[in-house]
Parts: structure tokens; sequence; C-alpha cells
């Protein structure tokens, strides 16, 4: 197992009336849900994960769960390592 800390910015885009919400894994394991409660235009949420993995590839995926919403990433790091991936894979 590998202590890894993961940071990236999430951005959201919505022409849906109604909350959008998104949902944080790492691999098949929930870390977080988040109602987006912000004006879109404006701001984003910097995400801040500590996680404990074994070695070897694995993947960050943002699966949107409230209202019709297209949430983006910029700023992927891993350990303080920007990461050139729009995947959002990474390997430890």
């Amino acid at each position: 197992m590998a202590h890894t800390v993961i940071s990236l910015d999430v951005y959201c885009s919505t022409t849906q009336h109604g909350v959008p919400a998104y949902r944080l894994y790492v691999d098949n394991d929930l870390l977080t849900e988040r109602s987006w409660i912000w004006p879109a235009y404006e701001v984003y949420v910097k995400e801040n994960i500590e996680v404990d993995v074994d070695t070897g590839p694995h993947q960050v995926r943002i699966e949107s769960c409230g209202a019709e919403s297209n949430f983006t990433t910029k700023n992927f790091t891993i350990n303080g390592v920007n990461q050139s991936r729009d995947d959002l894979l990474f390997t430890v």
C-alpha cells in the first residue's frame, strides 16, 4: 500500500435547473458526493484526497448524479506531481 495524495480542480457547467451533484471515485471506491451550490461560472472545487492504494495503475472518476451537468477537471496532481493526462489515470 502506498499513501497517495490526489489533487484536482472540479468545474461544473449545466443548462438544467436543479442542483448539480457529483460523485468522486478512485477505482470503484466512492470517496465523496458533493452538491454544487456555487455559481458554475465563477468557481471550482479543489479536491484534495488522501488514500492508501496498492502499487499499480488506478483511475479517478467523476460521475454526475444530480441535475444534468458536465463536470471537468484541471490541475490533476499525484503526490504534488502534475499529471498531463485528461483520463485521470495514474500509477503508484
